[in-house]
């Protein structure tokens, strides 16, 4: 139980310094166990580097669109992002519980 409580409250901070940028690191290799159905490290740690880039450069060239004279903040996009991913897991780890 001190393991988990210490663990929720280390990626509490995390999150709390880091913005919702963090959401990336804590969505992507969710998302990406979906995509590729294996558990395997060997593939999943270069397609969680891959697809975590590819989402931030697809949030930075929302956040910059192109002929637009405001500029978002990019912590706006991921968090778009990263929050229904996030709030996805909590709900369906709680019916695994259930």
């Amino acid at each position: 139980m001190i393991i988990i409580i210490a663990t929720g409250l280390l990626a509490g901070g995390v999150t709390a310094f880091a913005g919702p940028i963090a959401f990336v690191g804590l969505a992507v290799p969710h998302l990406t166990r979906q995509i590729f159905d294996t558990m395997e490290h060997k593939v999943l740690i270069p397609a969680v580097f891959l697809y975590g880039a590819i989402l931030m450069l697809l949030c930075d060239m929302i956040a910059q669109l192109p002929n637009s004279a405001n500029i978002l903040p990019i912590n706006a996009i991921t968090s778009l992002v990263g929050a229904p991913v996030v709030i996805w897991l909590l709900i369906r780890k709680r019916k695994m519980i259930f």
